[in-house]
């Protein structure tokens, strides 16, 4: 009896315990400061980037802000305002405060009260809002703003001074507001939380013109309240009987360009550098991309006698010894190389080819029949072992002269000269359809030059890119990776700088060589200034309609692309385009990149491109909208969709447009997908820009190839997307994100097999934080018991795939039971798509 009863006794001295625990944390998260005295209270953090002032006076805490050009604004990359920053409790919380702004300029730019941060870079605005020169407004409002949102919401003011109260009930915040401390809280409205606060205080922006200001504070107070956070819950209903549209394959297209390492150093095998010996020529006498090696030689360039491209390469050896020239940096693994020089010789009877590493010969061998006339020498050597950081180097000993025409190394196992792991990656995401070769490299790139023997094509000058093009790849080339990889090609083809009859040629060209190609682009992007042979709306429809007349005598019913635009912009283009040329072609191509700021939290980084999708789908019905009213009647135009992708900053000329594209680049596909499915009904096409390398969903170096979070959406959506899509309502809180507006936490889109029998449901979670609690209503539909389930998912939106860690980021599948889809549990930041069989 003793011991139960010291038991019990144990068991409430823990409860007392935890009890008091709980209550003192609810002490110390309570909070009141009425701004007396001469200092603030410790809990406060004074955040002031580029000035600012605060002090206490009679009961009051004063910020204020001098004139500055620009002012104290906290915005997109910008994060100047001063703040007095304090610490969050964790749950659900209460927060008011009273402001008051007694004096300002007319012309003053304003926005001033309650900072709810994620971050310092970071967080909701709620309070006194004036904008003389940006929002003409006559009288100050109270806004909600949160950093790169406006107005999200707008309450009518009479008085400068406002009591403003904030609550946090589950994953919302609420807003209040008062004239005074008689009357009753008025809720203006509430925000979706995506990212929770985790501080709180006061904070002055100005903006605009920057004038001075002054603003006055009477107290704060801070207080927890009974918590309600837990996860979100979505309702998701299929009606599978319903069909709405079919569903185009094509809409998982690829884009690929000659730009950075994208075909040549991704697609492409070739191992060397300036293989033609084009290009300047270095201070010792040999050209770029190219050293000199060995002794008792000269190097010099000859623009007389040359083989390719108006120079060649000489090595004049004076004396013995080996010499020759030598590329490095070559990474190898265990397996053969095969390759060729072109070469001829005064003196010279046999050439050598070796891969060295410091100094070691790992692999040679000897090319006889050097004569003086240009001869091709094909060579095969083999590393036993993987190693860096190799030379590959073309020598001969003793005296006589070696002019060196071109040269190619590639791994054994290249497909037809392009990189047979990077081809396998590229074929196992099914593309449909892959557009080449540009892009704005197009604009001035003739496709005669790719043609006929490669080593004998000339190398150009990409003025498009400001680099070499070796024309190693070409017509020819693309015909045989479309081939391989399973799909259709679509040609864009020169309307910058380029002609209608030599796009006409073009297409001969690829008829005559019985290849199948029904896509054709008029021209890239015409409307920049960035391009090549830049033309306005007018202009260009001019000019297709004399490229889409020339090609149809040549292939009366090809599918021909004019260029468009995204919506409304550019000086109306689409509507001008379609107006005039309308009749001449079949397709109009808008394009999207979804870019951010570098300097934003990563937070809302996120908030940017999960939630861009919303807007890609308005966009997309927008600009389809301007086509349907401006076209001819009874004419048919759909889009292709051609260019899309996240355009992270980084991704510049400078480092070759690569980057790791992340998880969250990943939900961002899923979603374009979703509303790609929504707009097929008049979207034929779409190609994600671009396949490797450049903003690549493949990145590589020459021994691996990663695959993205990106290159896992479409993985997991081209081998689970049926032929018809059908009804897909979706029932759950829609917060707002900054490009995407109002943005539902779950995005849903099903699909329907063309027999009807395999519903593939693919749902979205865009919360960060939040896992959701999903209903999954199939209506009619009666499901096997098992249920097969791809999941694209990390533990932080930010994981990237990189070649040290090349899979932290991929689908998991598992077989779930079909009991479970009526309260299936999405995880925060995931995508999961279900293929369910009767």
């Amino acid at each position: 009896m003793a011991g139960r009863r010291i038991l019990r006794l144990r068991r409430l001295i823990k409860r007392m315990v935890q009890n008091l625990t709980l209550l003192l944390g609810v002490l110390m998260a309570m909070w009141t400061d009425e701004f007396k005295g001469t200092q603030l209270n410790e809990r406060w953090r004074w955040v002031a980037p580029v000035g600012g002032s605060y002090e206490l006076r009679d009961g009051w805490l004063v910020i204020s802000v001098p004139e500055r050009e620009k002012g104290f604004d906290h915005w997109s990359g910008t994060f100047n305002a001063p703040m007095l920053l304090t610490n969050l409790p964790d749950g659900d919380w209460a927060a008011e405060t009273k402001v008051q702004v007694s004096d300002y300029a007319p012309d003053s730019d304003f926005h001033v009260g309650m900072a709810i941060a994620v971050s310092e870079r970071y967080l909701w605005l709620w309070g006194i809002f004036y904008s003389a020169t940006i929002w003409k407004m006559e009288r100050p409002e109270l806004w909600l703003e949160r950093t790169q949102e406006s107005a999200l919401l707008r309450i009518p003011l009479q008085s400068t001074t406002v009591n403003l109260r904030v609550e946090r009930r589950g994953w919302w915040l609420h807003f209040f507001w008062r004239t005074d401390e008689q009357s009753e809280w008025q809720e203006a409205g509430k925000s979706l939380i995506w990212f929770a606060p985790k501080q709180i205080g006061l904070i002055v922006k100005t903006f605009g013109k920057g004038r001075p200001l002054s603003v006055s504070f009477s107290h704060f107070k801070l207080e927890p309240l009974e918590s309600t956070t837990g996860s979100l819950e979505a309702r998701v209903t299929v009606n599978p009987r319903r069909k709405l549209n079919e569903i185009n394959p094509l809409i998982y297209g690829q884009f690929i360009e000659h730009l950075g390492r994208c075909i040549y150093g991704g697609i492409w095998a070739e191992m060397l550098q300036n293989r033609k010996m084009h290009g300047s020529v270095q201070e010792n006498g040999v050209v770029e991309g190219w050293q000199p090696f060995g002794k008792n030689a000269k190097w010099y360039a000859d623009n007389v006698d040359f083989f390719v491209g108006g120079q060649s390469q000489v090595i004049e050896g004076t004396g013995a010894s080996e010499h020759g020239i030598a590329q490095g940096g070559l990474d190898l693994l265990p397996k053969g190389y095969v390759g060729r020089v072109i070469v001829k010789g005064d003196g010279v009877k046999e050439v050598s080819v070796s891969l060295r590493k410091d100094g070691k010969v790992l692999a040679s061998q000897t090319l006889k029949g050097v004569t003086g006339k240009w001869k091709k020498l094909q060579f095969r050597l083999t590393v036993k072992e993987a190693v860096n950081d190799v030379q590959f180097v073309i020598s001969f000993n003793g005296k006589g002269k070696l002019w060196v025409g071109a040269a190619s190394l590639m791994p054994a196992d290249n497909v037809d000269g392009m990189r047979k792991d990077v081809l396998d990656a590229i074929k196992d995401i099914k593309p449909p359809i892959v557009r080449w070769p540009g892009g704005n490299f197009v604009s001035g790139y003739d496709w005669r030059d790719g043609i006929g023997d490669p080593d004998l094509r000339p190398p150009r000058w990409d003025r498009a890119w400001g680099a070499w093009e070796w024309n190693d790849f070409g017509t020819d080339e693309f015909i045989k990776f479309c081939k391989y990889i399973g799909a259709e090609p679509y040609i864009c083809t020169n309307a910058g700088e380029g002609y209608e009859h030599e796009a006409a040629d073009w297409m001969r060209y690829c008829k005559e060589k019985g290849y199948k190609v029904r896509y054709w682009g008029i021209g890239n992007e015409m409307y920049g200034h960035w391009q090549l042979g830049h033309l306005d709306a007018n202009k260009y429809a001019l000019k297709a309609i004399l490229f889409a007349k020339e090609m149809r005598k040549v292939m009366p019913n090809a599918r021909l692309i004019a260029v468009g635009v995204d919506g409304g912009g550019w000086g109306n283009w689409n509507a001008i385009v379609t107006k005039i040329a309308g009749a001449h072609f079949d397709l109009i191509a808008p394009h999207y990149y979804q870019g951010y700021n570098p300097n934003d939290d990563p937070c809302q980084i996120y908030t940017v491109v999960a939630g861009s999708p919303v807007h890609i789908e308005r966009m997309l019905r927008e600009t389809f909208a301007i086509v349907e009213r401006n076209k001819p009647k009874g004419k048919r135009i759909t889009l292709a969709f051609d260019e899309w992708n996240v355009w992270e900053p980084h991704q510049i000329h400078a480092s070759g447009f690569e980057s790791f594209y992340a998880l969250r680049d990943g939900i961002f596909s899923a979603g374009v997908f979703h509303a790609l499915h929504r707009c097929s009904d008049f979207v034929e096409l779409a190609c994600l820009a671009q396949t490797v390398n450049v903003l690549g969903a493949l990145r590589t170096n020459e021994t691996q190839v990663v695959k993205t979070p990106i290159y896992w959406a479409f993985w997991i959506y081209v081998r689970n997307t049926g032929k018809w899509r059908v009804a897909c309502d979706v029932d759950c809180p829609v917060g707002t994100m900054p490009v995407g507006g109002e943005t539902p936490v779950v995005d849903a889109s099903a699909t329907l097999s063309e027999d009807g029998k395999t519903l593939f449901v693919a749902l979205i979670n865009r919360h960060p934080e939040s896992d959701v609690a999903v209903h999954l209503d199939l209506g009619n539909f009666k499901a096997k018991p098992t249920v097969q389930m791809w999941r694209l998912w990390s533990e932080h939106f930010t994981d990237t795939n990189t070649f040290i860690e090349p899979e932290k980021v991929k689908p998991i599948e598992q077989t779930i039971s079909a009991s479970e889809l009526s309260n299936l549990v999405l995880p925060r930041h995931s995508v999961t798509v279900l293929r369910i069989e009767r």
